[in-house]
């Protein structure tokens, strides 16, 4: 399976009169995410499927993405609470080969880190915001647990390369 894992823009920070699940993008996070999008799409062929995590800033990130790739985002828990063995075992009830997921930290690193690194720290890497990865991962619906063997990480581009790649100076 390929997978795209893209982590949310910018968000307004957390405060105690919000709940988390509804931090939205800032206006700053608005456009970088829009622009890393566009960059994106340069680069890669379009996915199968957009998943999401629900949380707004994700949500937020998904809807650019849907809207460049011409693809409605479906929501996901697994990848709003994870942790990573739920979302591949999501993953393995999927039909589709080529899935891009819109994310939160240390979730997405932790994933990479489980399909990818399985003896490495789960602190080994961590995606900025609006930065995306390109991993190959062996998940297949026969397999009952972790993948036996483990993925391939392509590449890891960070914002500023995405941003680029749609034209920003």
């Amino acid at each position: 399976m390929r997978l795209l894992l893209f982590r949310h823009g910018i968000a307004e920070p957390g405060t105690t009169n919000q709940p988390d699940d509804l931090r939205p993008l800032t206006p700053l996070g608005l456009s970088r995410s829009s622009l890393a999008s566009q960059g994106l799409a340069r680069i890669i062929d379009r996915p199968e499927a957009i998943l999401t995590s629900p949380k707004a800033r994700a949500a937020q990130t998904a809807a650019f993405l849907g809207d460049t790739f011409d693809i409605h985002p479906e929501f996901a828990d697994e990848i709003a609470l994870g942790p990573s063995k739920k979302i591949i075992r999501m993953l393995r009830d999927r039909t589709e080969d080529y899935i891009l997921i819109v994310g939160h930290e240390p979730i997405l690193s932790q994933l990479i880190t489980q399909l990818c690194f399985p003896k490495a720290s789960p602190a080994a890497l961590e995606l900025k915001k609006a930065s995306c990865a390109f991993i190959e991962a062996p998940i297949r619906k026969d397999e009952p647990a972790l993948p036996s063997s483990p993925g391939l990480l392509h590449w890891i581009l960070p914002p500023r390369a995405l941003r680029q790649l749609a034209g920003e100076p």
